[in-house]
């Protein structure tokens, strides 16, 4: 088996998009492969927000006012990424404090290094004293030959730079290593300084540390066209046009991606995407949230802002009467926890560090202030940030905010030391990080068909100097051209005894909500209206989790088997008090679970959660596989169950979860084919029922828009009468249901 290794997680996820059926080689992200083959022994590496806790410390002796830092707690952690930037980046690059001191041969910085040089030391100190390690200090360390096992090779893609402490582990590591990279005119000289070979533009290499291998890259011309707006917002159009002139082109929408060197332009085409056609990699701020809303609101309150009490009126008593953590474990609501409840935990360790509850609120706004929802939207085209896009290729590719002070952008990482002094001492300079940014944006341009450039030009904003460089004209003025596109059309609601067309593809629980009950359908699929998570779900969501991440791994025993999974259980529940419960509630069965399923997947290959799509009797349908069991002869899909009540009807005639799995496989493998259903509150494997007629005759007479005000309109099976479809009665569909006080069936 080979180790593969990427960039990025999203590199990973498209190289696993046509690995269905093949046994994988292991793989990893480049960053995730680096921190576990390291280790150090007789020291545990220290949590990233613990780190600052120390770090605070480390200064209470040093006149860091002298570095223009403040010494103020919460002003302090705002800036100590600035003191751990740049630490860590001496260590990568494996340079000596004491050797940018000489380099400072103009003593422009001597007092600054003298004060980081004590900083250092006494961190090192305190953290030495507790038995941690961070990163950056350390000294001796040996190679994790366990995450080796059974790998005969190493295949690294290469979409960016390797540091010289990277080069140095990877040298060490004891199997063959090939790293794969291309080579332009933006990353040649970066690269032959890390790996110490010489390289063309235009060319492929592979790698070995002893040998290089030189492939010839073909050739592309792609269509690159250029347009300006006086208006930032007029750039909206722009990307929608584009859009759809790349897909009438014949360019699939899953291979258009809009870039966005500012990612806060997501804003504002999340406003204008009615049809909800684009997917956001870097996710929803968690400042829209309702949770930090309030937390907002209070201490604008609380600061003056007497204005600020109408959006918080209903909680500021609760506030003032409860532990802060408290407050916002009651108020939060399960999207939102999902998000910050590992935050939570880390904060309980802060508190009492801050003078008054105020300032804690403000440090708890600062911390969540970068938090994101992963998801938003779920459309085909893509858009991303540059560093999300490295190592991607897209036929038809969308830059918008192409401006000078956006591409490249690098910020101010260069606190504490100017280009010279980085040069002297061998440092990567902001020209070499601007660089190796224009690497990312001039692979993204040449490896597509069709390339649209936007930015801004007004008496504030210029193009971009990278188009210069890249031989392209400074195009037209496009504020007339696009306005066909109206993007200031208020988004309608879909009201009561209007009609709309269902949503495709088609789940077995969306198709089951959409025979039940058209309302419910309305609420929970148009409107979105969700739900509390029950303990119960929440349970069933960390098993599937934990599943995910244990399933594919190999174990001599079931003991072995239930070790691993419970760990991977107990590190997602960060609240004690529910981890207890869980615990008390699961232990056994899922003891008696793995020495079962240890059984059933015996000379079998197990694959994790999949998503699956395909077409029947030419609707598009979906469902999610919580497993696959294969080998030469069989190929089993499994569902698992956790809730109580799950398995109580078994053959009702709307559960269609095994038909869409055994549908989907039918289409794609040819061998035998068996579906089940793990029940975990019973520890009992039940075969899957396959209900192909029940599905052809609702499928058969399912309309193509519904009205969603419709009364229930299901049949229900009468003495002496015969119906094709017989289902749950109204009143025991709607005693149950969430949505009965909204839909006006409260009384039923």
């Amino acid at each position: 088996m080979n180790l593969k290794i990427f960039t990025t997680s999203r590199q990973i996820r498209k190289w696993l998009e046509d690995k269905d059926n093949q046994l994988l080689d292991k793989y990893y992200t480049l960053g995730e492969f680096l921190n576990k083959i390291i280790v150090v022994d007789g020291k545990k590496f220290i949590d990233n927000d613990l780190r600052k806790k120390y770090l605070f410390e480390a200064i209470k002796s040093v006149d860091i006012e002298r570095l223009g830092i403040s010494r103020e707690f919460i002003n302090f952690f705002e800036d100590s990424d600035f003191i751990f930037s740049f630490f860590n980046e001496l260590f990568l690059e494996r340079v000596d404090i004491d050797k940018v001191l000489i380099s400072d041969v103009y003593l422009d910085y001597e007092e600054h290094l003298l004060i980081l040089k004590e900083i250092l030391k006494n961190y090192k100190a305190l953290l030495e004293k507790e038995g941690y390690i961070d990163k950056f200090l350390i000294e001796d360390y040996r190679i994790n030959e366990g995450l080796l096992e059974g790998i005969e090779k190493i295949e690294l893609r290469l979409d960016g730079y390797l540091t010289k402490f990277d080069v140095e582990v990877l040298r060490k590591i004891p199997r063959k290593i090939e790293i794969d990279f291309e080579v332009d005119g933006f990353n040649k000289t970066l690269l032959e300084k890390s790996l110490g070979v010489s390289v063309k533009e235009g060319k492929k290499y592979i790698y070995d540390f002893e040998n290089l291998k030189e492939i010839d890259l073909p050739k592309n011309a792609p269509d690159i066209e250029v347009e300006h707006f006086s208006d930032r917002i007029n750039q909206v159009s722009f990307v929608f046009a584009k859009i759809k002139e790349f897909v009438k082109s014949g360019i699939e929408p899953e291979n258009i991606a809009v870039i966005l060197p500012d990612e806060a332009f997501s804003e504002f085409l999340e406003l204008f995407d009615e049809m909800e056609n684009l997917n956001f990699a870097m996710g929803e701020s968690f400042t829209k949230s309702s949770i930090y809303i309030k937390l907002k609101a209070i201490y604008e309150y609380l600061s003056g802002d007497i204005e600020t009490i109408r959006k918080c009126e209903d909680v500021i008593d609760e506030y003032n009467k409860l532990d802060f953590l408290e407050f916002i474990r009651k108020n939060v609501n399960n999207k939102e926890l999902k998000v910050i409840d590992e935050e939570l935990f880390k904060l309980s360790s802060f508190k009492d560090m801050f003078k008054d509850k105020k300032e804690f609120l403000y440090f708890v706004l600062d911390r969540l202030k970068d938090k994101k929802f992963d998801d938003v939207y779920s459309g085909k085209i893509t858009c991303m940030g540059v560093l999300e896009s490295r190592g991607m290729k897209f036929d038809g590719v969308i830059l918008v905010d192409f401006n000078d002070e956006t591409v490249p952008n690098v910020g101010e990482s260069d606190m504490f030391l100017n280009t010279f002094i980085r040069k002297t001492a061998k440092l990567p300079t902001r020209f070499d990080k601007e660089n190796l940014q224009k690497h990312y944006y001039y692979q993204l341009i040449n490896n597509a068909k069709k390339v649209a450039i936007s930015y801004v030009k007004n008496e504030e904003n210029a193009p971009s100097k990278f188009l210069y460089e890249l031989g392209l004209d400074l195009g037209e003025n496009a504020d007339e051209k696009y306005q066909f596109f109206k993007l200031s059309k208020e988004k309608e609601l879909t009201r009561y005894n209007e009609k709309l067309n269902i949503k495709f593809p088609l789940f077995p629980t969306t198709l089951k909500t959409l025979i039940e009950c058209p309302k419910r359908y309305y609420f929970e699929k148009i409107l979105e209206i969700t739900n509390p998570e029950t303990q119960e779900e929440f349970f069933g969501n960390i098993f599937h989790e934990s599943m995910s991440a244990v399933v594919s791994k190999k174990f001599n025993n079931s003991d072995e088997y239930y070790n691993e999974l419970i760990t991977e259980i107990t590190s997602r529940i960060s609240d004690k008090k529910l981890l207890f419960e869980v615990l008390v509630r699961w232990d056994d069965k899922l003891k008696e679970f793995c020495k079962k399923d240890f059984e059933l997947r015996a000379n079998k290959k197990s694959f994790p959660e999949k998503l699956i799509k395909f077409i029947y009797n030419g609707y598009e349908l979906a469902a999610r596989v919580d497993r696959i069991d294969e080998n030469e002869k069989e190929v089993v899909l499994i569902d698992y169950k956790t809730s109580k009540n799950a398995l109580k009807n078994e053959n009702y005639i709307y559960d269609l979860q095994t038909t869409f799995y055994y549908l989907w496989a039918k289409q794609n493998y040819q061998k035998e084919i068996k579906t089940y259903i793990w029940d975990i509150e019973n520890v009992k494997l039940i075969e899957g029922v396959i209900k192909t007629e029940s599905l052809d005759e609702i499928l058969k007479n399912l309309p193509k828009e519904i009205k969603e005000a419709e009364d229930i309109t299901i049949e229900v099976e009468k003495k002496g009468e015969i119906k094709k479809i017989v289902a749950k009665s109204v009143s025991e569909i709607c005693r149950y249901c969430p949505y009965i006080v909204a839909c006006g069936k409260d009384e039923l």
